[in-house]
């Protein structure tokens, strides 16, 4: 970039001086006005014939994202983030109704393309088996999963 700099300086101020001389030699009149134009000419020429050999990057190989990449990694993104809110809320709800027990939501997409909870897995100390239905049907309530996708897991 500084050596186009230098050519661009270098040939602007020898078409200046060229131009200076040509114009104290032209005299009066129309051969005047006719270097003139000519040596405007001549300064425009300097200034941009280095700029025609200056090598911009092809924008055809600029590096593009990929959205479709994009996309999936902000979809995995939310289902992470709903997942882990819905299991936090399913979790105090249980909490409140006396089941200690920690729960893993799983989510998924259904053929419409809508985020919904797909799996739960619930684990569970001993002292909840007794009641394992009510909070099988507790998660069913809160997350519309059916016990058939409910996984229970003794700590």
């Amino acid at each position: 970039m500084n050596e186009l700099l230098h050519t661009i300086l270098l040939r602007v101020t020898l078409a200046g001086a060229a131009s200076a001389a040509a114009l104290r030699l032209s005299g009066e009149g129309a051969m005047r006005e006719v270097v003139r134009l000519a040596a405007g000419l001549l300064m425009l020429t300097a200034l941009l014939q280095p700029l025609g050999s200056l090598h911009l990057p092809d924008l055809g190989e600029t590096n593009i994202p990929d959205t479709e990449a994009l996309r999936e990694t902000n979809m995995q993104t939310a289902m992470s983030a709903v997942a882990s809110s819905i299991a936090e809320a399913v979790q105090l709800r249980a909490g409140r109704e006396g089941f200690d027990c920690t729960l893993s939501v799983t989510m998924a997409t259904d053929e419409n393309g809508v985020l919904q909870a797909d799996r739960v897995t619930v684990y569970c100390g001993t002292g909840d088996l007794a009641r394992i239905d009510r909070l099988q049907t507790l998660i069913t309530e809160e997350c519309g999963v059916p016990p058939e996708r409910q996984e229970v897991i003794i700590r």
